[in-house]
């Protein structure tokens, strides 16, 4: 079947509300799909219902952002988005990207950027300033933000404090859902993503994002190779955010199908 299981929406960095996206991800062919927003529950329930209407499979996610020897991003697949103690730790993690966003916007002013942007607003990131940079005119477009202000060498940019990758497997784990580490090329160089995965797997990792628009197929075998060895499950998706020519699907492995339990 096909899918794509890494989808943002309005309820984080997204420019497409729960049901827009939904509706685009059907647009491309998907079967089952993923609304997968930063750190957040908040676009899954009108994401479910939208999928219902669309005769999709919905799969409730999340993408939690922690630190280790850089960024690293943990998918949650079929979780219970309602469980209290999920929700009471998330309620945390927004606080600290809020406080993180905050520290951004001072950086940017700094450097003579003074955005009319709400930075404590909830749900926001990097790409909604990227976006504003360009509505008000300091920079050409989203790249120029992030190559100048945004990114990890540019000028504003500001690490946080963050939950750990594996307090994010365990948060996924608990309710009830399976964790799989976000585009993992980024963790390719110098044996890192291997040195991630033997700290991982045995909090309970069982996935890997091989399929991915920017990994080639020398990436995914590499990562196929590494799932093997590892015993994890191969998942993917567009990280479509709204505003990029992403029309990613994938034929989703039988083994992700029968562990959310989606019907054959």
């Amino acid at each position: 079947m096909l899918a794509d299981l890494h989808i943002h929406t309005t309820a984080s960095d997204g420019k497409l509300t729960p049901s827009q996206a939904v509706e685009w991800a059907k647009s491309n062919g998907v079967e089952i799909v993923a609304i997968t927003d930063h750190d957040t529950v908040g676009g899954l329930d009108e994401g479910e219902q939208a999928a219902r209407e669309q005769g999709l499979h919905f799969v409730r996610g999340i993408e939690l952002s922690t630190q280790s020897f850089c960024d690293v991003h943990i998918l949650g697949y079929g979780i219970d988005s309602h469980n209290e103690a999920f929700l009471s730790a998330l309620e945390k993690i927004k606080r600290l990207r809020i406080d993180r966003n905050i520290k951004i916007g001072r950086r940017l002013a700094d450097c003579g950027v003074k955005l009319d942007f709400d930075f404590e607003a909830f749900g926001i990131g990097r790409m909604n300033m990227a976006r504003a940079m360009v509505a008000q005119g300091f920079v050409k477009d989203v790249n120029e933000a992030f190559d100048v202000y945004l990114g990890t060498k540019g000028k504003a940019y500001c690490s946080s404090v963050r939950i750990t990758p594996e307090q994010a497997v365990q948060l996924i784990n608990d309710a009830g859902g399976f964790a799989s580490i976000a585009h993992p090329k980024h963790y390719l160089l110098d044996k890192r993503l291997e040195k991630l995965l033997c700290a991982l797997v045995p909090c309970g990792l069982k996935g890997l994002e091989v399929n991915y628009p920017t990994h080639f197929d020398s990436d995914k075998n590499a990562l196929r190779q590494l799932c093997r060895k590892y015993g994890l499950l191969p998942t993917g998706g567009s990280d479509y955010h709204g505003d990029e020519d992403k029309s990613f699907v994938f034929h989703l492995d039988m083994r992700v199908i029968k562990e959310l339990n989606l019907p054959v």
